[in-house]
């Protein structure tokens, strides 16, 4: 990039992304080769996250004017960046897949998801969160739990009462 219009037009372009990100993954892309980016892209790609090799300075520019400079610190060195801009969990799974499979060649730096900043042992935890739709699942029936119970005693209550009732009616009449 040796021109200002392009570092401008690709600082604008990683503005768009971070700002529409619900998610955004630091990771180290010193010792992987292109074969296996290509293939972790592909990974990355199915689930709408997109993966780009960026130029530290640049990111950092448009880390600064999207308001997350949280992250700065971590862009040092080669570096890609996985932006989800919906399930902020989705490049934590993938990514930690494959530094199962790699070892210690894709280091995960930093994460900034639905804005807290993580370290990168922090964010592989989010990898072990469930999706949104089971979490929305499971709080629909944390929520539910209390009135069906309540409902139960209430119906208990209602029974034991009326057979009381039964049991009056038949000592009187028998």
């Amino acid at each position: 990039m040796s021109t200002r219009a392009e570092r401008t037009a690709v600082i604008e372009d990683l503005e768009r992304e971070f700002k529409n990100a619900a998610g955004i993954y630091i990771t180290d892309n010193h010792k992987i080769t292109v074969e296996v980016v290509t293939r972790l892209r592909n990974e990355l790609r199915k689930s709408g996250v997109r993966y780009i090799v960026v130029k530290n300075t640049l990111a950092k520019e448009a880390c600064k004017r999207v308001g997350i400079e949280t992250l700065n610190p971590y862009f040092k060195g080669p570096t890609a960046v996985a932006v989800a801009p919906k399930d902020s969990t989705v490049p934590a799974k993938i990514l930690r897949d494959f530094r199962k499979d790699l070892k210690d060649l894709l280091e995960l730096r930093a994460a900034y998801v639905d804005g807290s900043t993580f370290t990168g042992a922090q964010a592989e935890k989010l990898a072990d969160l469930p999706s949104r739709e089971v979490l929305l699942a499971q709080l629909l029936g944390v929520m539910k739990a209390p009135i069906g119970n309540m409902a139960g005693v209430l119906n208990g209550i209602l029974s034991t009462f009326v057979g009381t009732l039964e049991a009056v009616k038949e000592k009187k009449g028998a």
